[in-house]
């Protein structure tokens, strides 16, 4: 079981000394109806998340980075979850972000000499989601910056999950 508040919390105390470094704001909005606690793979989910960070400070000039977390669609057992990391960043085209989630791929040549990287981070990010059973994705504008998002689904907390026990009191069993 986890708290998602706790786990952007401990992401962004993690990463906003390099947020500030770089003359960066780093925020983050909770949407009202996350759950308390839900049952997940905290590791990988802050894994995702502190890479999303760490491309979105590492491309951005100046303005700031927003973590988003809110709830999506609910089942009896599971919880939909999406993460987003918006920026204000260098943003790219349509063409360059559908070739981001590949392995060895950057941007363009420039990228690697400025920023640095592999390009493996965002391919494992996308393996790791997709192994929690989610999806994960980019939307960007060039000059205007990128937001990266995945949804997950998580189990709700035990204390949440209805029981499929039936009371038998007051029932004969043989």
């Amino acid at each position: 079981e986890l708290d998602i508040r706790d786990l952007v919390a401990s992401v962004t105390e993690l990463m906003g000394s390099a947020a500030s470094n770089r003359g960066l704001k780093l925020s983050v909005k909770l949407a009202d109806s996350l759950p308390p606690v839900v049952r997940g793979d905290p590791i990988r989910l802050r894994q995702v998340l502190i890479n999303l960070v760490s491309n979105a400070i590492k491309f951005t000039e100046e303005g700031g980075i927003r973590i988003e977390v809110s709830r999506g669609q609910s089942s009896q057992k599971e919880v939909e979850l999406l993460f987003a990391v918006a920026d204000t960043g260098i943003g790219m085209t349509e063409e360059t972000a559908e070739r981001l989630f590949q392995s060895f791929t950057q941007a363009d040549a420039s990228t690697t000499r400025k920023h640095g990287g592999t390009g493996l981070g965002l391919v494992i990010c996308k393996r790791l989601v997709e192994l929690m059973g989610g999806k994960i994705g980019v939307r960007s504008t060039p000059g205007q910056g990128s937001t990266f998002w995945f949804l997950v689904p998580l189990r709700k907390s035990v204390t949440e999950v209805p029981s499929a026990r039936r009371n038998l009191n007051g029932l004969r069993v043989l």
